[in-house]
């Protein structure tokens, strides 16, 4: 049982803090000369029983990787890479959650190239855009992804190399690189490249739900706030084993992956998609200390607790990103899992959750809680980058001073230079900070619902939806309104054991009111089965909006 946590006093640990105590950790003299696979993986080799990552397959497999063994695999990665691309061109992945695809990541990052990935869910169009857009020379795929990286590379003419992840040879097609018979032959030694802070290491695109997606650079450096987070906000301890649900196709994964591994944890991690009964059983199948998932997955727990029944938990410590956490998922984490669920923040453009919750630290539910030492954050107005008044809404915005800040957007200078007023960097999300500097979040900009002239950020209506027990997800929208202009209207899933009559949505409302504003009430309620959402989990609200204003036309 943990009595200490990594920060105990976070103001104390704010004023002190330095980003030379995190470079002093590094085996290499960092900032100067810094390679983020020597650091989190290499640095830890010497220990051959030390596991770095516990893998369950879909199908029943298992497999347990040390770091020794992690070293030496992305060591042959790395001499196979040597024969097919230069130093700092652009390595991309397209694959499930496998060893194999951790390996092939730490293995470009020594060979000095530039890892990105796309996540399952985009088809070729996505990823030929991507693939495109950076001039990637090389892709890491399975089997059951070729066709679709078949059909994106015929508009990527920059990709010159496949490498097909096959244990059997099929799915492998003329000129690929067969994975596993190219590793066997190649070398166990690998002299890691000489790459410093500042150097080019990963190519992280964003959603693109609201225009074209952006490649996002960061450098080795990134590592140092990756790190950071993982010490304070995640509270790594010795003897943990550390479960992020974060695919590798979305820069959360090599956050909570590479972050980890700097201080050399053990992580897990499955191969499929979430499932209540599969991933609970995977909570008592393994010794998994620290969780980390999305709303999404906490609220379907919630809905469906009972698969918990005969689970054995060994958590400590849970952790969720991607939108707010209400109330009411808070206080069923507390009475269900045994923990307090930590909300964090951060965006691709960060690089890491730069505004948290942390253990020593009281949490205030729907708060985004407090900044990580070493990064400054405010609320500050739009127009002129000045920071607001405790409890004025205004846009969330960081200094661009920290390790783990992006570079650039990829050959997009005017684009980046618009993210900046006044020094700060803009995130686009309204949100204000109380009077005790707890950050807490109103929504995208272009979220925020007026009715009759009041301002309405979907969170706290969302939040208060939530606490009802028959609600398992709700999304709220404007609806056009003569009177008002715009009411707000809610959809509504309802938990399993919920029918959808009138007099529910009647006391659905009524509870909304006595939690909120009479303004903020859900003045229309629709049941849904589902919400849609994006392929990171969080909810399509502009979907949303377009079904409610066709539904006026």
């Amino acid at each position: 049982m943990v009595t200490e946590h990594n920060l105990s006093e976070y103001e104390d640990a704010y004023d002190s803090f330095e980003w030379d105590d995190i470079y002093a950790e590094a085996d290499w003299d960092a900032p100067e000369r810094l390679n983020i696979a020597h650091e989190t993986v290499d640095r830890h080799a010497g220990d051959r029983s030390k596991v770095a990552l516990y893998y369950a397959g879909v199908d029943g497999e298992r497999e347990t990787l040390t770091y020794w063994e992690l070293a030496e695999r992305s060591n042959r990665v790395a001499n196979v890479l040597d024969d097919l691309v230069d130093a700092g061109d652009r390595v991309f992945s397209y694959m499930p959650r496998v060893p194999e695809h951790y390996v092939a990541m730490v293995g470009a990052l020594k060979r000095g190239a530039v890892w990105g990935s796309v996540n399952e869910r985009f088809g070729p169009d996505g990823i030929s855009y991507r693939l495109d857009d950076c001039s990637a020379k090389l892709v890491f795929t399975t089997p059951e992804n070729r066709e679709t990286v078949a059909r994106a590379v015929e508009d990527a003419p920059s990709v010159e190399h496949v490498v097909v992840v096959s244990d059997d040879g099929t799915g492998i097609r003329r000129g690929d690189v067969s994975y596993h018979a190219a590793v066997a032959d190649a070398a166990r030694e690998y002299e890691v490249a000489e790459t410093g802070g500042e150097d080019d290491a990963l190519l992280y695109y964003t959603s693109g739900t609201t225009g074209l997606a952006k490649g996002v650079l960061h450098k080795h450096r990134w590592v140092a706030g990756v790190a950071a987070t993982q010490a304070y906000s995640v509270d790594l301890q010795e003897g943990d084993c550390y479960w992020s649900t974060g695919d590798l196709g979305w820069l959360t994964g090599p956050i909570n992956t590479l972050g980890a591994w700097f201080w050399g944890a053990t992580l897990f991690t499955y191969e499929g998609e979430f499932d209540p009964e599969t991933w609970a059983g995977l909570l008592d199948e393994y010794p998994i200390s620290v969780f980390f998932s999305v709303p999404t997955v906490y609220r379907l727990f919630r809905a469906n607790e009972a698969v918990f029944d005969d689970v054995s938990l060994d958590l400590r410590h849970a952790l969720s990103i991607g939108e707010p956490l209400g109330g009411g998922v808070v206080e069923w984490g507390r009475d269900r899992l045994g923990v307090t669920i930590h909300d964090t923040y951060g965006q691709t453009e960060t690089g890491n959750m730069v505004i948290n919750n942390y253990p020593a630290m009281e949490v205030r539910p729907g708060s985004m809680g407090k900044p990580l030492p070493g990064v400054t954050a405010a609320v500050v107005d739009p127009d002129t980058g000045e920071p607001l008044d405790p409890g004025e809404t205004g846009v969330i915005a960081e200094r661009g001073d920290f390790p783990c800040f992006f570079a650039e957007y990829w050959n997009k200078p005017e684009q980046t230079a618009d993210c900046f007023v006044n020094d700060w960097y803009l995130s686009g999300d309204l949100g204000y900070v109380d009077e005790d500097g707890y950050f807490w979040f109103e929504g995208r900009a272009d979220d925020v619902i007026i009715s009759s002239g009041y301002r309405i950020g979907p969170f706290e209506v969302e939040s208060a939806l939530g606490e009802h027990p028959a609600v398992a997800e709700a999304a709220v929208v404007p609806k056009p309104d003569d009177e008002r202009g715009n009411v707000v209207k809610a959809y509504v899933v309802l938990t399993a054991e919920s029918e959808p009559t009138e007099s529910l949505k009647t006391d659905i409302q009524q509870h909304v009111r006595t939690e909120l504003a009479a303004h903020e009430y859900p003045r229309e309620i629709e049941f849904v089965d589902e919400l849609p959402k994006t392929v990171t989990g969080k909810i399509r609200r502009t979907e949303l909006r377009d079904r409610t204003t066709e539904g006026e036309e």
